[in-house]
């Protein structure tokens, strides 16, 4: 059996990703700047308050979910404008903050966008379709530690 593992659910709010972890025997909580959808473990502020070094919260792994407004390429017709903004680089360090944080596994789940440039290329890119869903949208890992996903049920269209 699998040790239980404590998880860090950041920038979510559905429950979804928690209540997964938490069916399966871990402790996890989300944690956004919205309130949750469902009822749950949930914190209700800002990630840092729950990942601060001086929190000591030993947690295992973090899941998150980083804002992708001001980084998917999809908007890249408005790259200018944000970067004028600040928007863009606020957001790229949001992420780098999470990606850099003192949790021994983390994963951290963008589409496509220019974090692969201003940092490095994800360790995986995955489609719905490899987990039973028709839809395509490439999603990008960045991996700590953790293994790459393997397909669960793979789709093919007609």
């Amino acid at each position: 059996m699998t040790a239980t593992m404590k998880i860090l659910i950041a920038c979510e709010y559905s429950g979804t990703v928690r209540d997964a972890f938490i069916k399966r025997g871990h402790q996890a909580i989300s944690c956004d700047l919205l309130p949750t959808d469902v009822p749950g473990p949930h914190y209700h502020g800002s990630v840092f308050d729950l990942i601060d070094e001086n929190n000591n919260n030993d947690w295992d792994m973090m899941i998150a979910h980083p804002p992708c407004t001001d980084l998917a390429v999809s908007g890249a017709a408005w790259f200018a404008k944000k970067r004028m903004a600040g928007q863009q680089q606020a957001s790229a360090s949001f992420f780098m903050m999470l990606a850099k944080a003192d949790i021994p596994q983390i994963v951290i789940e963008n589409p496509v966008c220019v974090m692969s440039s201003l940092w490095r290329k994800p360790d995986q890119t995955i489609q719905p379709w490899m987990f039973g869903h028709m839809e395509q949208k490439a999603t990008c890992l960045w991996l700590k530690n953790t293994p790459p996903l393997a397909p669960t049920s793979i789709v093919t269209g007609k």
